[in-house]
């Protein structure tokens, strides 16, 4: 493997302080744990507001992993059944609570909005409500998710995050789910 080559090009605005960087870096066929690191690192790059273009990048198959007993998930959201638990545990969650968790888990490290949350979840305009009323009802869920409040994350000053976690299974009508295979 060559050492990773780094250019840089001046600021083009000054007064933005920004500079382009250029990162070239090969990475062996025979690992590909080393490509999936960092295009995960590259992704938490564009989170904090860089922007990342990777040239020439291949998809790299996941590895196939040994067959092992089917352990059960910690947190599972069933939509069909609007339930949610916690090791067993049934937790009770009011209607809304458990509308914005399931469109958060829906769509895990997606970033949503405020606006967003109130026009999907609580079907109104962003004007139709209070401006805390989202920030008040993910406090309250994070509350009673105990352990796993830190899967709600927010992203400051744009809205909110869903981690995915190996610990959470989401169960949709189909009897399937993308992350975990067929459910039952």
């Amino acid at each position: 493997m060559t050492p990773v080559q780094t250019r840089t090009r001046p600021p083009a605005h000054r007064r933005s302080g920004t500079a382009t960087i250029t990162v070239t870096v090969e990475i062996p066929a025979d690992d590909p744990r080393l490509a999936r690191r960092l295009t995960a690192a590259l992704g938490v790059l564009a989170q904090g507001g860089g922007r990342v273009a990777i040239e020439g990048a291949q998809p790299v198959p996941a590895e196939p992993t040994p067959e092992a007993p089917a352990a059960s998930p910690a947190l599972v959201i069933d939509v069909p059944g609007r339930e949610v638990t916690i090791h067993g545990e049934e937790v009770a969650l009011t209607r809304l609570e458990f509308e914005l968790l399931a469109f958060l888990a829906r769509h895990p490290g997606m970033v949503h909005t405020r606006s967003e949350l109130l026009q999907y979840v609580w079907e109104t305009p962003d004007t139709g409500l209070p401006g805390r009323t989202v920030d008040v009802h993910v406090r309250r869920l994070r509350a009673k998710l105990a352990e796993f409040d830190a899967l709600v994350s927010t992203v400051r000053g744009v809205g909110y995050r869903f981690t995915r976690s190996r610990d959470v299974e989401y169960r949709t009508g189909t009897g399937y789910n993308e992350d975990r295979g067929l459910t039952i």
